[in-house]
């Protein structure tokens, strides 16, 4: 098939009903319709960035699938949906596309949710996955009607090794699609296609992502107000530039003294010995995240004489890496808003697991082996492969530049002109909020990968910018305490699971359509990966700057806690 304009199809469309109609045409007539999409472009004027055209490369019906259980593993329920599968064209001949799918039922909620990335991206996200801290059996997105989509940013990782994630931010327009770009072009682009397909628009438009996925929900709303009605934000990276220097300074001084992975169930036991019981419990979960910060002593652990003495202590190089951990980075210039700093990282559950088999302080801080140049993707640390490969690519822009001896200094320029492009710290939502916008923010505290208190941070300066009605209004900040970058937890002591898996999508869908606010205290469950899912154990996740204290009875049920605040 010859591509033609989107018009063109819309003008095919009507005999079908799928244009010009008040509601949503019939399941056979979108089945019909479906395949017609393959080989439509939407031209470059349609979207809402300078862009390149999109062309739609194929467009399928899949049928229907019902859930099905393979031993010990499930593959969730499906609809029938149109797959579509395409790609938006550089303007730089240098660049490469914008890949994008796009998911939709042919019963249709009329609503529509675009999935966020995560890391540097580069890996097509399909909109097909389950939401980030979806419990066990939570129907998909798609199974509820939503049309989905995602894009990979404007990158092909696997144009790049491991140990180069960032390669692509020597280009330009790449760094710029990575930066905001991609995801309204994407967004765009959809909205046009559901318009042809469906006949008319979404209802509702929701952006729901974490980590680097968080950071992009937050960016729209900050950059692009009118194209959102519900954000849902994920441990956001918001401060990027401030992170990315906060991961080289935690790493180069492990070239000289790696604090060993070995020893993060030491630091764990710790921690849980100084904090364990301020909500309430001695059970091996530290609730109460901000009273646990100042009992922290880790001096206590240092080796006799400060030199390593194995497993059981600490060096005095160690303690200096867990030191800068829980310092904040400072820098000598503004940064974009005005911010100068990144602020520490919290203690707590360093040994849960976060990832395949990896401890949360390993994965990201400590890695599996000392660093190296370059660094070894097998062994790394997140922090020293993420920072090192920032700095040479989108800074120095220079791939062997050595990066052990940055100073910001002397790339004032280049550091601000990238926090211009990346952070997502603009405190001003009022564009958002007045257009009946939502915001949900989980922030994790037991999180290595990014701070909780950058979170915390921001929803503060919401609040300062915008005033705490207008805040209470159209945003929520809920921290999930013990929780890792991607959500997991287990309670230092016998490492049984804390309930941590909670469904944010329904809440900000009933606060935007019905105006119902999410309740101070969201139920977060840990149920059974298997048919019919029991809820094994539940607790609360409060709304900051609460934190869920026991008061009594099984520890296992969320009625036994209360939301309470953390005495100064």
């Amino acid at each position: 098939m010859t591509h033609r304009s989107i018009s063109l199809l819309l003008a095919a469309g009507a005999a079908l009903g799928l244009a010009g109609c008040s509601s949503t045409p019939s399941s056979t007539a979108l089945v019909q319709a479906c395949p017609g999409l393959a080989g439509q472009t939407v031209p470059a004027s349609a979207i809402g960035l300078p862009s390149g055209a999109a062309t739609v490369n194929a467009a399928a019906l899949v049928p229907a699938v019902a859930e099905t259980v393979d031993g010990n593993r499930v593959t969730p329920a499906t609809p029938a949906y149109c797959r579509v599968l395409g790609r938006i064209a550089p303007r730089d001949p240098r660049a490469q596309p914008i890949q994008f799918q796009l998911n939709l039922p042919t019963a249709w909620n009329g609503k529509a949710l675009q999935y966020g990335g995560g890391g540097f991206n580069g890996v097509l996200i399909t909109g097909l996955a389950p939401l980030r801290d979806a419990a066990a059996g939570d129907p998909l997105p798609l199974a509820r009607g939503y049309a989905t989509f995602g894009t990979d940013s404007g990158h092909q990782a696997s144009a790049s090794p491991p140990s180069e994630p960032g390669a692509f931010a020597l280009n330009d327009e790449m760094l710029e699609n990575f930066a905001f770009a991609s995801y309204k072009k994407v967004r765009d682009v959809a909205v046009g296609l559901m318009r042809t397909f469906y006949g008319r628009t979404p209802g509702q438009l929701y952006y729901f992502g974490g980590s680097e996925g968080g950071r992009e929900g937050l960016t729209m709303a900050q950059r692009f107000p009118a194209d959102y009605d519900g954000i849902v934000s994920v441990v956001p990276v918001i401060n990027w530039t401030g992170l990315f220097h906060a991961f080289v300074r935690n790493a180069v001084p492990q070239f000289d003294d790696w604090l060993d992975a070995a020893k993060t169930p030491l630091i764990a036991k710790a921690v849980a010995e100084a904090c364990d019981g301020l909500d309430g419990l001695v059970d091996g979960v530290v609730n109460n995240y901000l009273g646990c910060q100042p009992r922290v002593q880790l001096q206590t652990l240092r080796c006799p004489d400060g030199r390593d003495a194995g497993s059981s202590c600490l060096s005095d190089k160690e303690l200096a890496v867990l030191q800068g951990l829980h310092t904040p980075y400072t820098f000598s210039f503004p940064l974009a808003n005005g911010i100068t700093s990144y602020p520490q990282w919290l203690y707590g559950h360093e040994d849960s697991l976060d990832g395949p088999q990896a401890l949360s302080l390993m994965r990201w801080v400590t890695g599996s082996a000392a660093p190296t140049v370059p660094p070894n993707a097998a062994t790394a640390s997140t922090h020293w492969l993420y920072g090192s490969n920032w700095i040479r690519y989108a800074i120095a822009r220079d791939a062997a530049y050595d990066v052990r001896g940055y100073r910001p200094e002397a790339f004032t320029a280049r550091v601000q002109q990238t926090s211009a492009l990346m952070d997502s710290t603009n405190p001003d939502l009022s564009a958002f909020f007045a257009r009946g916008g939502k915001i949900i923010v989980r922030e994790n505290a037991g999180d290595r990968a990014q701070s909780a208190l950058m979170g915390i941070a921001y929803y503060q300066a919401v609040v300062a910018r915008l005033g705490q009605g207008a805040v209470d209004r159209s945003m929520r900040l809920y921290v999930s305490p013990a929780s890792t970058h991607s959500g997991n937890a287990r309670a230092v002591t016998d490492k049984s699971a804390v309930p941590t898996t909670v469904d944010l999508i329904d809440p900000l869908d009933r606060w935007v359509t019905s105006g119902q606010a999410p309740a101070d205290a969201i139920v977060q469950t840990n149920k059974g990966a298997l048919p019919p899912y029991p809820v094994l154990a539940s607790r609360p996740m409060c709304r900051y700057p609460a934190y869920p204290h026991y008061v009594g009875g099984d520890r296992m049920q969320a009625g036994s806690y209360a939301c309470r605040v953390s005495a100064p």
